[in-house]
């Protein structure tokens, strides 16, 4: 009973920490990622969140989940020691820009650096006027987690005339030192990644490789994986097939139409595990399914491609490693220097169901894919990756976090 008590508390403070980095509204990991995460029954989860309820810190809501309350009380006590840096968030933020979000709060709690944010929606005179808040309660530098890829001229306006030092999480041209990456390796992972992933299948012996992804000229991510696919379809003299497609259920079930004559031979790269699960959506309405009819695989590890039907194979993304040099590069960048990460972490392939490669993991496979790592997942969450999607507060005041 005392072992059972101890680990409940831990739980308990653990969360309590957790909660005090993160804004208001943002959302904690299910019951059952927080058992598989601490190693415990989901009940004494559940006794830990509701001390956490009895206290005010988090807010349950039946059918939504769980949530970080408003803490008012706490914008106007006084930091005591440590760097404060602003945090400006889009108020509508993928899921990707929520775990980079999640993985700059847990770095900074273990830094001791103080966090403040706040929620916007362009970057006009209005977040120009919250960056001018920013400075003057005494935040040192601003740290953009994720934006959408077409307001990249509106950044690059914004981070101009801000107030305080800008760390972005992306390589913008003629921005290249705001970047937490050093240029020469930024979005080199992703087309080293994209490789592996064309090679993988080609292993499996696959020869209908296909690339799925957002109708998006601006994405410089994108491109990077579209030229990586591009150049080595054409060096191995396989067939080009490429699916760029807009948001919304439409332009999916039609892509879904046009690809189904290749049922059976039909292997995917998808840009991220959003539309891959969008995709396997699409074709399950026209009677298709994976790993039978198509092999799928996505990118990111969100919460819900460990639960979708079947569990979706992806790149788990080091959301750790991307949280903690967006950190440091804000800390160098507050102090006149530049420290941007000379390259990014090997990523890992976690094979679930929609691949249909579980049974040819091997140590002769692994040989033949030397950058990249695979992993037999069976659904437990990868422990390098930053706890599940927050979700922003609909009001825009700044807040300690």
């Amino acid at each position: 009973m005392k072992i059972s008590q101890l680990k409940y508390k831990q739980i308990e403070q653990e969360i309590r920490e957790l909660a005090k980095t993160l804004p208001a509204g943002a959302k904690l990991p299910s019951e059952r990622d927080m058992a598989k995460t601490f190693d415990c029954n989901f009940l004494t989860v559940r006794k830990a969140l509701k001390q956490l309820v009895d206290d005010g810190v988090i807010t349950r809501k039946i059918g939504s989940g769980t949530f970080v309350s408003p803490q008012s009380d706490q914008i106007s006590v006084p930091v005591e020691g440590g760097l404060r840096l602003g945090i400006m968030i889009w108020e509508e933020s993928d899921v990707y820009g929520y775990n980079v979000l999640k993985a700059i709060a847990h770095a900074a709690r273990t830094k001791n650096i103080h966090l403040r944010s706040c929620w916007i929606n362009d970057f006009a005179a209005n977040t120009r006027q919250q960056a001018d808040r920013l400075k003057r309660e005494g935040c040192v530098a601003i740290i953009l987690p994720w934006f959408p890829h077409e307001k990249t001229e509106e950044v690059r306006h914004f981070v101009s005339n801000s107030p305080l030092p800008v760390t972005l999480p992306m390589l913008i041209p003629g921005l290249e030192k705001n970047c937490f990456e050093q240029q020469g390796s930024f979005g080199s992972s992703m087309i080293t990644c994209t490789e592996m992933l064309c090679r993988y299948y080609e292993c499996l012996g696959r020869k209908q490789i296909a690339f799925l992804g957002p109708n998006s000229s601006t994405d410089v991510i994108l491109q990077n994986r579209l030229s990586a696919y591009s150049c080595h379809i054409s060096q191995q003299n396989l067939p080009f097939l490429c699916g760029l497609v807009d948001p919304g259920a439409e332009a999916m079930d039609q892509l879904a139409e046009r690809w189904k004559i290749h049922q059976g031979n039909l292997s995917i790269i998808s840009y991220d595990d959003e539309h891959a699960l969008r995709f396997m959506t699409a074709m399950h309405k026209v009677g298709l399914s994976a790993p039978t009819d198509f092999e799928i695989i996505g990118f990111n590890d969100i919460e819900s491609s460990r639960y979708s039907d079947p569990p979706l194979s992806t790149i788990c993304q080091s959301f750790g490693y991307i949280g903690e040099w967006l950190i440091i590069h804000a800390v160098a960048f507050a102090q006149n220097r530049v420290e941007q990460s000379p390259g990014s972490p090997r990523h890992r392939l976690l094979v679930r169901y929609s691949c249909g490669g579980r049974g040819n993991i091997d140590d002769a496979l692994r040989a033949k894919l030397p950058n990249i790592d695979l992993v037999i997942d069976n659904g437990e969450p990868f422990t390098n990756s930053v706890p599940d999607a927050a979700t922003p507060a609909s009001d825009s005041a700044s807040k300690d976090v």
